[in-house]
């Protein structure tokens, strides 16, 4: 093993290392969760440094070239790992990891590092406990997964959970729970098994409760059409950079599902099914927070009615301007339901 190998192993092991990236150059560069920017490296990898780092993280048996220029991987140590290769790329390739957190944090730990006020945790977990249908939704990095399993990880006990992902990173605490990973451009030449092979087959499984790593292709629309014939309680996430343009985004990746609705019935399809849209940002100075919870309220004519329950604002106090997320005031209208289930719900999150 070349030295070269040696030193970005040993950046990859560090602790706090969130994802390591090298480009076409050799260059590498670092995130870790004590900065908030990348950093570069203070030396450059090699190809056949790279080519040992692969085998490192992945196994020996992986192939690339131009009959596989690209491929989606796990490594033995679950973190997510993404190759792009020649003719591709305009020289050397492109390596991104993003590592797997030994564990995720809890919903209390989200809230006591700062990242979300106990109101609106709480509101979120009474919603999940509900059985409401939530889609978390954000940028990159923003926080999107981590919530997800938090919220996830206080399903009950009793509950048959399904987990579908891309790669694997959700890890919660239930002994009821079945992963399910995708197999996407396999080096043997074995077919591909999409996320939406995975719903239609975990809809013949009598799940309690499905989770959904990341939503982005054609499974969208069995994922809304789970939620409308009975399956409550069904978290994903996608990316997007507000609560509207999630739906936007939702109604374009059923599109390519190649169902022949009009727009409209489309649209009363997605309202049907979705309770609650949370955005996650993450801020100027890295943290990663909720910027926006809002309710799927309805139609009217054409477009979807959205309630914002929670919501980021600015106030200014001796120090200067502070961002924080603040309830609106607005109750949602899954509470009328509720109460007509004999359920009251309570109101201090909101206060």
């Amino acid at each position: 093993m070349t030295p070269e190998t040696e030193k970005i192993i040993k950046a990859y092991e560090e602790p706090d290392t969130i994802e390591l990236m090298i480009i076409e150059d050799g260059s590498a560069y670092v995130e870790k969760a004590s900065a908030p920017e990348l950093a570069e490296l203070p030396f450059k990898v090699p190809l056949a440094s790279l080519g040992e780092f692969v085998q490192f993280l992945v196994g020996p048996n992986e192939r690339f070239g131009p009959e596989r220029p690209y491929a989606d991987l796990s490594a033995k140590d679950g973190a997510r790992v993404h190759l792009i290769v020649s003719p591709l790329t305009r020289g050397g390739p492109v390596l991104t990891i993003r590592k797997r957190p030994i564990s995720r944090p809890s919903l209390q730990e989200i809230i006591d590092n700062g990242s979300i006020p106990a109101n609106c945790a709480e509101f979120l977990k009474f919603a999940s406990a509900n059985k409401q249908n939530l889609l978390i939704v954000g940028g990159t990095s923003s926080g999107k997964t981590t919530l997800l399993n938090a919220l996830a990880a206080l399903s009950p006990e009793k509950d048959r959970i399904l987990v579908l992902e891309d790669t694997p990173e959700l890890v919660l605490p239930q002994k009821h729970v079945i992963y399910l990973k995708t197999r996407i451009r396999d080096a043997r030449g074995q077919p591909d098994v999409t996320l939406r092979d995975l719903l239609i087959n975990s809809l013949r499984m009598r799940p309690d409760r499905i989770v959904v790593g990341e939503c982005r292709g054609a499974e969208a629309f069995d994922m809304l059409s789970a939620m409308n014939v009975g399956h409550d309680g069904v978290m994903a996430t996608i990316h997007s950079n507000s609560a509207r343009e999630a739906l936007a985004r939702l109604e374009t990746l059923c599109l390519m599902s190649g169902v022949d609705f009009p727009l409209k019935a489309l649209r009363q399809n997605i309202v049907q099914a979705l309770d609650l849209v949370v955005f996650m940002t993450r801020l100027p100075n890295g943290v990663r927070t909720i910027a926006q919870v809002t309710e799927v309220t309805g139609m009217d004519q054409d477009v979807v009615t959205l309630s914002d329950l929670f919501k980021l604002a600015s106030q200014r106090d001796e120090q200067g301007t502070v961002i924080s997320l603040k309830p609106t005031g607005t109750m949602p209208r899954f509470y009328d339901l509720l109460r007509h289930q004999g359920v009251e719900p309570p109101l201090e999150f909101f206060q």
